[in-house]
């Protein structure tokens, strides 16, 4: 039976024993086109080789409705449902962390810090904690902290959708970054998204710190290494001193230090945090070696296969120094082009179809985006300075379903708080010696399947992956454990 007859089949009775009648025949999924088996797929956690009449057979309640199968009206008493799906769902290892860190905090712990490598869910994991935080302590807002405009408005966005399947109450949203008006007075419940720079500006206003300090019930401070920067260190404090009792502040890092060789500044970082990390409980699951490990073998984190393009000169520098000259990496700049295009192109070539490429400086991602688009590839640059409309759409078309591949270019902009699953390939051509840097690029495109992202990905750097934690995630997720 083709698969166009699957509704015809289901209209003979109940969808799910339809579903379970094609299934055994082993008409589904093989018949399905690719588009319906890809998504098929993700809504079963499984990569699209596992999927199988035995997988359907297991899940044929979530296939009648993902093929959209009519109800069938009998006089029959309708079956109980057998499952019930949440709308705002953790994995398992991330119920783990929110339950640590709950734990922690109903122990009166003021300081922590959430350790969880990039792509593994760390804004989702704790939203679905705040919004278990809200609702039991309505009135008591909490006050999200980041760096960037990324970053902000994931925050915010993902806030509305978690709290839109958790919440108990209708809650403000107040966003404050780029110049948005707002007052402390206002922060009565929700969730207040605030830049630091946004709240460094305004902590000479008298009372304002303290006023805010004593109406927010919790601290989010996302990028939690910049914590201990002398811009906002004090800032952060205050605020959390000024609730009585203390304001708890719970950072989240994927790199819980600040440097690569190590420094003062990373035993400061953990000494603010008290020097309490939870880390992702993968035991229970019969997890391997490491966290990073097992999400990689249970599809949660791509498998990532790291090719060289151009290698750091060998003498010493500073350890979180970057590179914007091509010169300094033994090329000149036709090289360097040259070298960077090729990569993508070969990575075109290879089907990717979802490709993000970190250059060295402004001008030239620009001029890499140029040339890709010259060669017959939609390739689109951005960086700090263009203009909010024109970004807005090239990440939005980059985050399509479009069935082609497109190219995203960009300096300074989406090492952190971007979120595209399909980004099968990284071609790192900014080079640098901060690991912190470093990671937030490679954890651009390591979404796993289960993540809706992808069971492999490429890594084309300038970085030797042979230098140690350069190579491998789960070396760099470990690179500050002894601090901790």
């Amino acid at each position: 039976m083709p698969a166009d007859s699957v509704l015809a089949a289901a209209c003979l009775g109940d969808p799910v024993s339809a579903v379970r009648r094609l299934a055994q025949a082993s008409v589904l999924p093989d018949e399905l086109p690719e588009e319906q088996r890809r998504a098929l797929s993700v809504r079963l956690s499984l990569a699209p080789t596992e999927l199988s009449a035995r997988s359907v057979l297991a899940n044929p309640g979530r296939v009648a409705v993902y093929l959209g199968l009519p109800e069938v009206h009998s006089n029959k008493e309708s079956a109980l449902p057998a499952e019930a799906v949440p709308a705002y769902g953790l994995f398992p290892h991330q119920r783990r962390a929110v339950q640590q860190a709950r734990s922690l905090l109903r122990k009166g712990k003021t300081r922590l810090l959430l350790h969880m490598p990039t792509g593994s869910g760390k804004t989702r994991t704790t939203l679905s904690m705040v919004c278990d935080f809200l609702r039991e302590q309505e009135g008591r807002p909490i006050l999200w902290l980041a760096s960037t405009r990324e970053l902000l408005d994931q925050a915010a966005r993902e806030f509305q959708r978690a709290w839109s399947a958790l919440g108990n109450r209708e809650v403000p949203i107040l966003t404050a970054w780029s110049g948005q008006e707002w007052r402390s007075d206002d922060v009565t419940d929700g969730l207040l998204v605030a830049s630091l720079q946004t709240i460094y500006a305004r902590q000479e206003e008298p009372g304002f710190l303290r006023d805010l300090g004593r109406r927010v019930g919790l601290i989010v401070f996302d990028e939690a290494h910049q914590a201990i920067a002398p811009t906002y260190r004090q800032v952060v404090q205050q605020l959390s001193v000024a609730g009585q009792p203390i304001t708890p502040i719970v950072g989240l890092s994927a790199t819980p230090g600040r440097t690569f060789v190590g420094a003062p500044a990373d035993e400061e970082l953990a000494a603010f945090f008290e020097h309490t990390k939870i880390e992702l409980d993968t035991a229970a699951d019969g997890g391997g070696p490491g966290p990073v490990e097992y999400l990689i073998q249970q599809g949660y984190l791509a498998h990532p296969e790291f090719r060289l393009l151009g290698e750091l000169p060998s003498e010493e520098d500073e350890p979180s120094t970057d590179i914007d000259d091509p010169a300094e990496l033994g090329m000149n700049e036709d090289d360097y082009l040259n070298g960077v295009v090729g990569a993508a192109l070969q990575l075109v070539k290879e089907s990717h179809r979802r490709i993000i490429v970190f250059a060295a400086s402004v001008e030239l991602a620009h001029v890499i985006a140029a040339t890709l688009r010259a060669a017959g590839v939609l390739a689109e640059a951005v960086d700090g300075a263009t203009a909010p409309e024109i970004r807005d759409t090239a990440i939005r078309l980059f985050k399509g379903a479009a069935p082609v591949a497109r190219v995203l270019v960009n300096y300074g902009v989406l090492t952190t708080g971007f979120d595209a699953p399909q980004t099968s390939a990284i071609v790192i051509a900014r080079p640098t010696r901060s690991l912190v840097l470093y990671s937030q690029m490679v954890g651009r495109g390591i979404r796993g399947p289960k993540a809706g992202g992808n069971r492999k990905a490429v890594i084309v750097t300038v970085v030797d992956p042979s230098v140690p934690a350069f190579g491998s995630i789960a070396a760099a997720f470990k690179h500050w454990e002894d601090l901790w």
